[in-house]
């Protein structure tokens, strides 16, 4: 997500921990070691799907008065901002996950070995096809089941998320016409209603990368932009309607993770909400807000994208090599994980600050670019 003048810290504090979470429950899940939600790394990628929805509903209603919601120009630069704020780090992982597959492949093996619970299908580190590379560089592998889940990144998630960004837009001029909390709710209807008219549709991705099994989280967090925007508790109720309708989906989600995820939009919303007075409620979420706040954690944010791609190139290899040479799986399970966190944190972290700087920054600039010469080629075109 691009930083804008009104981003909050808090936000990019909430990014950091989504992605410490998915990092940090990767590698328990990957050592076997069974820790209550931290080792549920998909509840992490739902904070970043609430996030995502949250921010670009907030930015939408911000930049309404210079970017009109109903023109092209506006959808246009918000899908080029979008796509340079994703495509190029992507890019880059993607060509060193394909590179390393084989490699990487061989690790995961030597791990499904040492821990069976944790097997894959190893295939799909090193498929080459023309297809699946081709789907993966246009975005389109979320809704293609076979390729889906197809490279060593964890990159479902990043094509549901360009999904997402081709439907926002759309989304917002719906909005326009039924009312906000109409739409949205209706559209939350929709995909639940497609979960039970179509069960196959839903249930044949490996992951869920197909974005009508994740609008409604999505959704969610549009739902708290507004409540926080017009500190109406109303939007938060409507807001707790995902998890609802998550429990029936029923797709790969237990009671505890949709709990979690009633949980994650109360705290979230409590967090950013404009407090005017203090109160228990103020007092309880200032914690928490200043922790986020802290420029630990707002660094965390900075390179949380990069850590989200990147970590599984490092942690997989790490776990492969100490399974072969140091005897890893001989340790108990919390030994086998601090182990691998204590490696693995200051690799993964280290060269995501590189690539943040490298190639997420530079790719945002080049985009801020392209937009302009865009709008001033528009410009130059509408001139009588």
């Amino acid at each position: 997500m691009a930083t804008t003048k009104n981003w909050s810290p808090e936000l990019e504090g909430l990014r950091g921990v989504a992605s410490l979470w998915v990092f940090l429950g990767h590698i328990a899940l990957l050592v076997n070691c069974k820790i209550p939600i931290i080792a549920v790394p998909k509840l992490g990628v739902d904070l970043f799907i609430l996030l995502s929805g949250y921010l670009m509903a907030k930015n939408y209603f911000e930049r309404q008065t210079k970017e009109p919601w109903g023109e092209w120009q506006t959808i246009k630069t918000f899908w080029l901002r979008r796509y340079f704020r994703i495509a190029p780090l992507y890019y880059v992982l993607m060509l060193v996950a394909l590179l390393a597959g084989s490699y990487l492949g061989e690790m995961r093996e030597i791990i499904a070995g040492a821990f069976p619970s944790t097997a894959t299908e190893t295939s799909r580190y090193s498929d080459f096809s023309f297809f699946n590379v081709l789907a993966h560089l246009t975005f389109v592998f979320g809704d293609l089941p076979q390729y889906a889940y197809e490279t060593a990144l964890p990159d479902w998630s990043i094509g549901l998320e360009m999904q997402y960004y081709v439907l926002f837009p759309f989304i917002m001029l719906l909005t326009l016409r039924l009312g906000f909390a109409q739409a949205l709710v209706t559209l939350m209807i929709v995909v639940l209603a497609g979960r039970y008219l179509l069960p196959e549709l839903y249930t044949a991705f490996p992951m869920p990368s197909m974005i009508l099994i994740k609008l409604h989280i999505f959704i969610a967090g549009m739902l708290m932009a507004e409540a926080v925007r017009q500190r109406r508790i109303l939007f938060i109720g409507l807001a707790l309607l995902a998890p609802v309708a998550s429990a029936l989906m029923n797709i790969r989600m237990d009671g505890v993770q949709v709990f979690f995820e009633a949980l994650m939009i109360l705290g979230m919303t409590g967090v950013l909400w404009p407090w005017q007075q203090k109160n228990l409620l103020q007092r309880l979420f200032s914690v928490p807000r200043a922790l986020l706040c802290h420029r630990f954690f707002t660094w965390l944010g900075d390179v949380s994208f990069s850590v989200y791609l990147l970590h599984l190139l490092v942690v997989t290899p790490v776990i492969g090599l100490l399974l072969s040479h140091d005897h890893l799986a001989n340790y108990g399970s919390g030994a086998r994980y601090l182990i691998t966190v204590g490696i693995c944190f200051p690799i993964v972290y280290l060269l995501a600050s590189v690539l943040h700087r490298a190639v997420e920054m530079r790719g945002i600039a080049i985009g801020k670019r392209v937009i302009q010469r865009g709008n001033k080629t528009e410009r130059a075109l509408n001139l009588p």
